[in-house]
């Protein structure tokens, strides 16, 4: 009784701060006057983010509620998400087909998106200019092109990936399947392709595919045991070679998108394949790397050259 208590208590405070919009304040960066300036020395082989992890909300709220994320979790995305998750999530590409086709042409087996959401508040949530990321696993014909296609531990998901879903992520409930038009569901996507060989390419389908249902990590954090899975977490779990960085962050490591997204910027061990970004209309626009270093500089600020 007294756990029950607890935890509807802190539901309600958690509520309540959101009525307040302070769990989504992390979404308006203050962009200081020198920012159009200072953003000139951005260059991609020097390119960081992620300063400062925990200056967006308050460290004793936050060291308060990580205990209590596995528990209040599906309440609360149950609560905030709602019919999302039966419709579609409001988005600048939702809907579209045409970005979709765009850049999932020009995907193979085991290329990554980070995407970003600012269209609804609870996807401002994240720190970062993307808050989640998500897995090209491929088409039976790309999968069998690449030699995974008979590899045990996707063998049971056959019959899905025929079917279209050819995304695979850690997001509520559990690891599960997606299509590309549910990843798509964004404001933003960035297609990243990591540098694997073959051996470490079968290691990341075996690993991915091996955690399917595995429950989702509500934190950022790396769960070293594997019992839960953040979306960055089951890519640093599947693609250990990549050397996906984590930060210290209140009081656990932490994995955030916009890391891979500079990681790759700088091309240590994977590569931009494409950045979009959905029109308020119709449409969409391509987006060049230095764009893309604006963007996220404008959140976190510009790194400080050697």
């Amino acid at each position: 009784m007294f756990r029950s208590i607890s935890l509807r208590a802190a539901w309600r405070a958690i509520l309540g701060l959101l009525g307040l919009g302070l769990l989504s304040a992390c979404s308006y960066p203050d962009l200081s006057p020198s920012f159009p300036e200072d953003a000139k020395s951005l260059r991609a082989e020097t390119f960081d983010c992620c300063f400062e992890p925990e200056k967006f909300y308050p460290a004793p709220l936050i060291r308060a509620i990580i205990p209590l994320a596995t528990a209040l979790g599906p309440t609360v995305a149950g609560s905030v998400y709602g019919d999302f998750y039966e419709t579609e999530f409001p988005g600048t590409l939702t809907g579209k087909p045409e970005p979709v086709e765009a850049v999932v042409s020009r995907m193979q087996p085991l290329d990554f998106m980070v995407v970003g959401s600012t269209s609804y508040k609870m996807g401002r949530m994240v720190p970062g200019r993307f808050t989640h990321g998500l897995v090209y696993v491929g088409t039976e014909a790309e999968l069998r092109a690449a030699g995974l296609w008979s590899i045990p531990e996707i063998v049971p998901y056959h019959d899905d990936i025929r079917a279209g879903m050819t995304f695979l992520q850690a997001a509520a409930p559990a690891v599960h399947l997606t299509t590309p038009k549910k990843a798509f569901e964004r404001d933003r996507v960035l297609a990243i392709r990591p540098q694997l060989s073959y051996a470490e390419r079968r290691l990341a389908i075996k690993r991915l595919f091996a955690s399917m249902g595995v429950p989702f990590n509500y934190t950022m954090g790396v769960d070293p045991t594997h019992q839960t899975f953040s979306c960055t977490g089951l890519l640093k779990y599947a693609m250990p070679s990549l050397g996906l960085r984590t930060r210290q962050a209140y009081g656990q490591q932490a994995m955030y998108p916009d890391d891979l997204a500079a990681q790759a910027i700088r091309g240590e061990n994977m590569k931009i394949i494409t950045y979009v970004l959905g029109n308020d209309g119709p449409g969409f626009s391509y987006r060049s790397t230095y764009a893309l270093m604006v963007d996220i500089a404008a959140y976190w600020g510009v790194p400080d050259t050697p």
